[in-house]
């Protein structure tokens, strides 16, 4: 006869518990350890009792899927002799929403339910699930010595939500976009352990996401693996090992190679330097600098009747004479990295500014009615868009030169917002129409770094609301607006590929921008006050404003 026992669902991560239940929700209580051991942070789940019953096993299983120490040690001691070794714990993680099932069959054979709000995969992939996605686990079991143990299970991991933000951390694993020109993030999550360097070597040699490919250079010859199954750390020296497919490599892809595994390895504190070599042969690469994306300025600059300036009016930003009047009838700026170059978007449509030629009059370059806020990439060029639906896509140069892109991929949509990402890589944008929501695309170029069309595109699951603005934080992160199920405007700040932060409702609001490096977020509402949150307190920082960007944008 089938048996089905109830689950309760999981809120929130409980403290003060000394170990993980065997029994009730998945992955209920687990106190955080920090030890000077081989795995750096992690739970202590239970061992199995003597004389579990089916269900007691394979919910002890599943809790002991949070403690990744010793390989899971503790997790497959709930297997059978002959299962242990063949059980992966890393092909798949999930991550728990709600309740769960757990179903006996028979005496031999058990079924688990449950609602997943996102999966990871082996290369540390996160992919946010929309909706309600319910997974079932199959399981065998078999009597050894007259306990209970199982036989076969799934290759993976089930943690509630909590309990994967303690276990698990963000990795940028770094790839070069198409013409070399800067390092460009590719966001994986892996338990913090020994194993998290040959973990994010292991993902690097396998690429990045298939949406980012076509905008990405790959340097790496094909075939090429870590000989050795692994990267040691020794002394603060994380040595990387490849096999021979990588001497087919020239010299100045090997640079790239190294610049590439020294960004990603440097994320882990006990790495201080990389030592690259193929058969423990040192390779003699030279070191290049490693172009990382750029950094947004600590606060935005703002527009107002007045002119541009830095938030809070403490500095304006110098505008030749011959621009300065066109500055009140403003309503839309972007100003690049330099602060060098200024577009500036009026009633005649968008005006390229050069701020350091004060002999030179303003260009009007793009005519057309219900342009948005231009943005600047970082090859110096500014692109630019209007609100229509099918409204075309075009980039200009320092000379005012256009290029309309192609971007077939957005046919039947309209745009509401969108910025180039820190590294020139990427494009995200705010829709209506046949696409909907804030998506992302890779930015295809030619061999001169000429943007010339927009690839196929990811919508992003992970928004916790209706999107009403959005705008890049930094290379890997973005910060939108959105609304909740109550109505309520919230500022959040989503991790690409990751989960997301929901901060207090602001009433009124309708832009925002956000540098994570302090961590500071910027609201404007639409009174044109402007906020500024630090350690989530909203204060008043300057009124009147019409818009604001950070310069880069």
């Amino acid at each position: 006869m089938r048996r089905i026992f109830a689950l309760a669902a999981v809120a929130a991560l409980l403290t003060g518990c000394a170990q993980l239940p065997r029994s009730g929700a998945i992955g209920v209580g687990p106190d955080v350890q920090v030890e000077a051991t081989d795995d750096y942070l992690y739970y202590s789940p239970s061992l199995p009792s003597p004389g579990d019953s089916q269900q007691q096993i394979v919910t002890g299983f599943l809790s002991a899927g949070n403690g990744p120490q010793n390989d899971y040690e503790v997790a497959r001691s709930y297997l059978s002799t002959s299962f242990k070794a063949d059980w992966s714990a890393s092909d798949e993680v999930l991550v728990q929403q709600g309740s769960t099932s757990f179903e006996l069959l028979d005496d031999a054979t058990a079924r688990v339910e449950l609602q997943v709000s996102a999966t990871i995969d082996a290369n540390g992939v996160y992919e946010a699930q929309s909706g309600e996605v319910k997974r079932y686990l199959d399981f065998e079991l078999v009597q050894e010595s007259g306990e209970w143990r199982i036989s076969k299970a799934p290759n993976l991991t089930v943690l509630i939500s909590p309990n994967f933000s303690v276990l698990f951390k963000p990795y940028q694993v770094y790839f070069y976009d198409s013409t070399h020109l800067s390092l460009v993030p590719d966001i994986r999550w892996f338990p913090s352990r020994t194993s998290t360097a040959t973990e994010l070597m292991q993902a690097l040699l396998n690429g990045p996401r298939p949406w980012m490919r076509d905008a990405l250079a790959w340097d790496v010859p094909e075939g090429t693996k870590l000989s050795l199954n692994s990267v040691t750390i020794t002394d603060g020296v994380a040595n990387v090992d490849f096999s021979d497919e990588l001497l087919a490599a020239d010299a100045q892809a090997l640079r790239h190679i190294q610049a590439q595994v020294k960004a990603t390895l440097l994320q882990i504190p006990s790495v201080e330097r990389v030592r690259i070599t193929v058969n423990r042969n040192d390779l003699g690469i030279e070191e290049i600098q490693v172009p990382m994306p750029q950094v947004y300025a600590p606060a935005p600059v703002t527009l107002d009747s007045d002119g541009l300036f830095q938030s809070g009016k403490t500095s304006a930003v110098y505008l030749p004479a011959s621009s300065a009047a066109m500055v009140n009838g403003a309503r839309e700026f972007a100003l690049d990295s330099a602060s060098k170059k200024l577009g500036l978007v009026t009633e005649l449509g968008l005006y390229q500014i050069n701020l350091i030629a004060i002999d030179k009059s303003p260009s009007l370059i793009d005519l057309r009615p219900g342009l948005l806020a231009p943005s600047w990439d970082n090859r110096g060029y500014i692109w630019s868009v209007g609100s229509a639906t099918n409204s075309s896509w075009k980039v200009f140069d320092s000379d005012g030169n256009s290029k309309r892109i192609d971007t077939s991929v957005l046919t039947g949509s309209a745009t509401t917002v969108f910025g180039v990402s820190p590294d020139g890589a990427r494009i995200a944008a705010l829709h209506k129409g046949a696409k909907s929501g804030i998506w992302l695309y890779p930015i295809i170029r030619d061999d001169s770094g000429l943007p010339v069309k927009l690839g196929n595109g990811v919508p992003q699951l992970n928004t916790f609301g209706e999107p009403l603005a959005v705008s890049w934080a930094d290379a890997g992160h973005l910060a939108a607006l959105v609304t909740d199920s109550s109505g309520s405007v919230r500022p959040t700040v989503m991790t690409i590929g990751g989960t997301t932060r929901v901060y207090t409702a602001v009433p009124g609001a309708r832009q925002i921008v956000a540098n994570l490096s302090g961590p500071y977020l910027f609201v404007l509402k639409d009174d044109g006050t402007l906020l500024q949150s630090r350690s989530s307190v909203w204060s008043e920082v300057q009124l009147s404003v019409r818009t604001m960007h950070f310069a880069g944008h």
